[in-house]
């Protein structure tokens, strides 16, 4: 529970200034451009730091403390952002928030996927959708209280949380040291070489953890479009108001917390192959259905759906804790979040496309992604999602001999 609490408030993090960002330009006095720099700068920094922490998780087997500290790193910057006045000030904030937020995914899901090795699929489920929730509730918090008391209070508010949850994580998981892994200052340059090493040979050279990396970035490349340019399809295409949009958007990742629990039962029954391409070919659908279909009655249904189909982390994760060497658990998860990352690219891409022709070739492109996930999942062997139990195995080795 209280892992799980902290990934609602970590995936909280990453969305914590798009519903303020207006009023942070009107209080600054940014410009359109900076606004624009101030998310990218979030992004970028997560994207480079989370794969270098997950590697120092694994080299030193302190993955609670790592996240420890960057979970509280984010906290402390994003507090601190309320006495911030100057562009340059908010970036040096938004830079150790996003460095900080960065640590938390491959060294949280591992301790996660290590605490329940015996009910992955349903731990990882439940982990995912704690985090979608906090995703959910915390810019709506976040949102009445930037409303009564301004978005520096609010900003404050929403990492006071932290103080809380990072003690009941201390407290639940225990640290694993390596001691073999301890370097002087004399080996330091053997000692990188090691860890360059490992990670070819451990991670890299792990054809199935590479093929679920590129499988979760075409996911989140595609997904980056779909929900960042929600509000601007609905206002150009079906003339919804803010209102509307507001609750659609709301409704979106509502749906999302209660379809992770269905990914992880999928995965439990049909593996990660039977589980991934439904939910990826579907998404793929509903994305092109958004930018064709006409009818207004239709927008939110359709964005329901796609909020169904797309959670597909618990699947990516948990095949990966089954599919990871034990001591590159955390190095293995950080690859997959790192390639995730990459969605920074796709709306990129997506914004310049709409910019050139229209929103509707935006979710066109999301749709191809998607699809062409779909189609990399058959990269991946043909085998059970999760072990089958020990005491099945007798029977097992009695049917093969008859």
């Amino acid at each position: 529970m209280a892992i799980g609490a902290t990934h609602g408030l970590s995936d909280g993090f990453s969305g914590l200034l798009k519903p303020i960002l207006v009023l942070i330009v009107l209080d600054m006095g940014l410009s359109t451009l900076q606004a624009g720099l101030i998310l990218s700068l979030f992004s970028i920094t997560t994207f480079l730091f989370i794969f270098p922490l997950s590697l120092l998780a694994d080299a030193g087997g302190r993955k609670k403390e790592i996240l420890l500290i960057g979970l509280g790193t984010a906290a402390i910057a994003f507090f601190s952002m309320s006495w911030v006045g100057s562009f340059f000030a908010l970036a040096i904030c938004v830079f150790f928030a996003g460095a900080g937020n960065a640590s938390f995914h491959p060294s949280g899901t591992a301790l996660t996927t290590e605490r329940f090795p015996n009910n992955r699929p349903y731990a990882v489920s439940f982990y995912s959708m704690m985090g979608n929730a906090g995703a959910s509730i915390i810019p709506f918090i976040q949102s009445l209280i930037a409303a009564r008391a301004g978005w520096r209070t609010a900003i404050s508010a929403c990492a006071l949380p932290a103080i809380i949850l990072l003690p009941l994580v201390a407290r639940r998981f225990t640290s694993e040291t390596r001691a073999e892994k301890r370097k002087s200052r004399k080996g330091l340059g053997s000692y990188f070489r090691k860890q360059l090493h490992f990670v070819r040979d451990k991670v890299l050279k792990n054809t199935e953890v590479v093929t679920l990396a590129g499988i979760y970035g075409l996911a989140g490349m595609g997904t980056g479009i779909t929900t960042g340019f929600i509000s601007i399809l609905a206002h150009s295409r079906f003339s919804l108001s803010t209102a509307t949009i507001g609750v659609a958007v709301s409704l979106y990742f509502l749906v999302g917390v209660f379809a992770k629990p269905l990914m992880g039962f999928l995965y439990s029954k049909l593996g990660a192959r039977g589980a991934l391409v439904l939910p990826l070919f579907m998404s793929g659908i509903f994305s092109v259905c958004l930018a064709i279909v006409p009818w207004q009655a239709a927008f939110i249904p359709l964005l329901l759906l796609l909020g169904i189909s797309s959670p597909i982390s618990p699947i990516i994760l948990t095949a990966a804790a089954d599919r990871s060497d034990k001591d590159a658990m955390a190095s293995s998860i950080g690859l997959i979040y790192t390639c995730y990352g990459l969605s920074f690219v796709s709306t990129f891409l997506g914004g310049w496309l709409a910019e050139l022709y229209s929103i509707e070739m935006s979710y066109i492109l999301a749709a191809i992604l998607l699809l062409v996930g779909a189609r990399v999942v058959f990269f991946l062997p043909k085998r059970d999602g999760v072990k089958r139990p020990d005491f099945l195995n007798p029977l097992c080795q009695k049917q093969q001999k008859d």
